[in-house]
């Protein structure tokens, strides 16, 4: 499948597209075919770029591994093919194999709350909540949900207009 609508190029794209995509590149190396993409639309990529600054917040008070396999777990199960082969980069290029997870209790905790986040969001079980309250307070749950419903939309945007995957995730893709 192809997508749906060509990520800009940077030569034809808009003054305001290109500082955004500069700043980008400035700050990370690269410029995703997601985020070449949203540029066609700058407010709507300053939208989705609040995903780091959420991302930022979780990684305060809890591990870049933990956070990988929550944004992993919510991309799999919403079936989002290029941030799930992102996260199982993240995962292989930690030496771990993305198939063969072994999760502590938190790790087991996230893994299921963003699940079921993804599956219904409406039925989420106190149960699930108390397991979670072990590990975060209330504010922390708050930035857990916040950053859970970028994740999902991000995986929408990706899905629904089908972005292809960037060279570097190919061979990540399940």
């Amino acid at each position: 499948m192809s997508a749906i609508i060509e990520p800009i190029i940077y030569e034809n794209a808009s003054q305001e597209a290109k500082v955004e995509y500069e700043r980008q590149y400035r700050i990370t190396g690269t410029v995703t075919n997601t985020s070449k993409t949203l540029l066609h639309h700058v407010p709507s990529y300053r939208v989705y770029e609040e995903w780091y600054t959420l991302r930022g917040g979780l990684l305060k008070f809890i591990s870049n591994r933990a956070l990988v396999v929550f944004a992993h777990a919510i991309s799999q199960e919403g079936k989002s093919v290029l941030n799930t082969s992102s996260f199982r980069k993240s995962l292989t290029d930690r030496g771990e194999d993305p198939d063969e997870l072994f999760l502590d209790d938190e790790e087991q905790a996230l893994e299921l709350y963003g699940r079921q986040l993804v599956k219904d969001p409406n039925s989420v079980s106190d149960t699930l909540f108390a397991h979670l309250s072990q590990y975060y307070s209330q504010t922390q749950i708050v930035a857990l949900t916040a950053f859970a419903g970028q994740t999902i939309a991000v995986n929408v945007f990706n899905s629904a207009l089908r972005i292809e995957l960037d060279d570097y995730l190919l061979h990540f893709s399940t």
